[in-house]
């Protein structure tokens, strides 16, 4: 593949995304929301005791109280709501990069946009690269963005030492650094497969949001203390995530039409 063909075409889609004033909207009110929801949540148990160590917090599930033992009923549940919180960073960019994808294609297809770019030299591969990271870059960014504003709001409302090394760390650098970017273009990917097929870019999103599943089953799943989510079982969900972009980039290449639309274009 040729990175800067690559460079090109995400250049032009991101260009013309952020055109778009409804997904500049989004990157600015988002990541504001979305770090304000933790935050409120943070402040309403502040009034809960902070020791002694030995007791157990009343709004845990037994498992989950005896996963954060030894620390006191405030700090059990901040260490929770953080840990679930940075959960929700894997999903929140999910919805602006689908929308973005599915329409890339399905749009261009409808305009008769796309046929004149298949034309070129770009191969199919070179294509749906430049277009999945142009798409995933704005959910990436609310992402990043997202998790700066709950680090500094942590540091300001005084988060408790453990609940803080569970927002700021290795792990919690790894989930935003890695895990959430390759999720994202995992569901990326997928919307680019499906609206490659489909002239909907409705049903393409909406299949593409089926990643999220699994991410409410993790989430689902920590708050009841059936897992929790430590630094090995992150890297192995990161290598996961690895593996699966580049399996279903294959996928995306093979199930594109480029000589369908290329025919019906001349």
């Amino acid at each position: 593949m040729a990175w800067s063909r690559i460079a090109a075409i995400a250049e032009k889609e991101v260009h013309e995304a952020l055109r778009n004033r409804y997904v500049l909207m989004l990157l600015i009110t988002l990541p504001i929301a979305f770090a304000a929801l933790p935050v409120v949540s943070l402040l309403s148990i502040r009034g809960l005791p902070a020791s002694p160590p030995s007791e157990t917090s009343r709004g845990l599930p037994p498992a989950l109280a005896r996963r954060l033992a030894g620390l006191s009923p405030r700090e059990q549940l901040e260490v929770f709501l953080t840990s679930q919180f940075m959960l929700i960073l894997w999903i929140a960019p999910l919805a602006l990069p689908m929308t973005i994808a599915t329409y890339s294609v399905v749009g261009e297809k409808r305009e008769k946009a796309l046929e004149p770019l298949l034309a070129t030299p770009v191969t199919t591969a070179e294509l749906l690269v430049g277009k999945a990271l142009a798409a995933a870059a704005p959910g990436i960014a609310l992402s990043g963005l997202t998790y700066l504003l709950m680090v500094g709001a942590a540091g300001i409302i005084g988060l408790s030492a453990p609940a803080f090394r569970v927002l700021w760390g290795p792990t919690a650098w790894l989930q935003v650094l890695g895990i959430s970017p390759l999720l994202t273009l995992l569901a990326t990917l997928l919307g680019l497969s499906v609206s490659s097929r489909v002239n909907d870019p409705r049903l393409a999103e909406q299949i593409g949001m089926i990643v999220v599943l699994p991410l409410l089953g993790l989430i689902i799943a920590q708050s009841m203390g059936v897992l929790w989510l430590s630094g090995t079982l992150l890297l192995g969900v990161a290598l996961f995530l690895l593996t699966a972009d580049g399996l279903l980039l294959a996928l995306a290449v093979a199930l594109f039409e480029r000589e369908t639309i290329l025919t019906r274009w001349r």
